[in-house]
């Protein structure tokens, strides 16, 4: 028999007396990634989020084989629009477990 967690918190309580008052499972770090397309060419920018804090290590490759980018203006560029795009991320929408 499958019994549910109301079945064994009260067979619990009935056996030890006590009573949960809270419970919570918090993620302190997590990483955000999102594709994009800028001047005809696909990226992936990626970064890691501390919660409640900001985002760090924020990287954009190139989307197709995640090669580096070779053009530092344009890479300057990217890192300035995938930022952009993890800060804006609406991570409650997209969040994966």
């Amino acid at each position: 028999m499958i019994q549910t967690d109301e079945q064994i918190s009260t067979r619990k309580l009935n056996e030890m007396k006590y009573k949960i008052l809270e419970q919570e499972a918090y993620v302190i770090t997590f990483s955000l990634n999102a594709d994009f397309e800028y001047q005809g060419k696909k990226y992936r920018t990626q970064g890691i989020y501390y919660n409640g804090d900001s985002i760090v290590d924020i990287e954009v490759f190139n989307e197709e084989d995640e090669s580096c980018i070779e053009n530092e203006k344009l890479e300057e560029k990217l890192l300035e629009i995938g930022k952009e795009i993890l800060e804006d991320m609406d991570i409650d929408k997209h969040f994966s477990y």
